[in-house]
């Protein structure tokens, strides 16, 4: 259960990614200095940069369409969400929406690669336990409508990585590293209260990551 960690074997690709990846977790570890020097339509599309980068690229080498329409819907739901809710209340619904549509893509894809065996169905059980301790933590701290909106959008993370579990190790792992981000996001914003510049590593940070091997495991099989 070995795979390599470059695309397609590429290095310049590989660090071509992980440069704007940086760059978008710069952009918010460091979000009120740059918004005072950079333009906020900028801002949002460096954040979105590592989403439209694996898109660009998962077109280029023609890997499944809809692996590519997920990226460009994971780039948008950036792109929105990173949208100050005092400048649009609508932002933040469309860039979930965005994210939930992704997944619905990413879960066609993934049950079309299911294998026989699921040697990775007992992992996947294990982040649902997880998933389902922190919500118990976190849905009653919700209110209006995120107290319905949010779980959905979990219920969408989890079956998306149960049914990644039946594909391949990089897939599953990044689809994992992207649950484990929202998971985070969920606890900061809602237990910890605290919305903390360091949060962005263990949030954008894993959910880049997670991309990065979602479209590793379609593009290098």
């Amino acid at each position: 259960m070995t795979f390599n960690f470059l695309i397609k074997n590429s290095a310049e690709w590989t660090v071509l990614f992980f440069i704007l990846a940086l760059i978008a977790l710069v952009t918010q570890v460091g979000k009120e200095s740059f918004a005072k020097s950079v333009p906020g339509v900028l801002r949002h599309l460096l954040k979105a940069a590592p989403a439209l980068f694996l898109a660009g690229l998962t077109w280029y080498l023609q890997a499944p369409l809809l692996l590519t329409l997920a990226l460009l819907l994971c780039a948008s739901g950036d792109i929105f969400l990173d949208i100050p809710s005092e400048k649009a209340p609508w932002a933040f619904k469309i860039g979930a929406a965005s994210f939930a549509a992704a997944l619905v893509c990413l879960s066609i894809e993934y049950w079309g690669r299911a294998t026989q065996a699921h040697p990775l169905m007992p992992l996947a059980l294990t982040n649902l336990v997880i998933a389902i301790f922190i919500l118990r933590w976190v849905v009653p701290q919700l209110t209006g409508a995120n107290r319905i909106l949010e779980p959905v959008y979990f219920g969408f993370l989890v079956v998306s990585n149960i049914i990644a579990s039946e594909t391949t190790v990089p897939i599953f792992l990044g689809s994992s590293l992207w649950l484990m981000s929202d998971l985070s996001i969920g606890l900061s914003e809602n237990i910890l209260a605290a919305k903390t510049e360091v949060n962005s590593l263990d949030t954008l940070g894993l959910y880049d990551l997670g991309l990065y091997f979602i479209a590793l495991g379609f593009i290098n099989s």
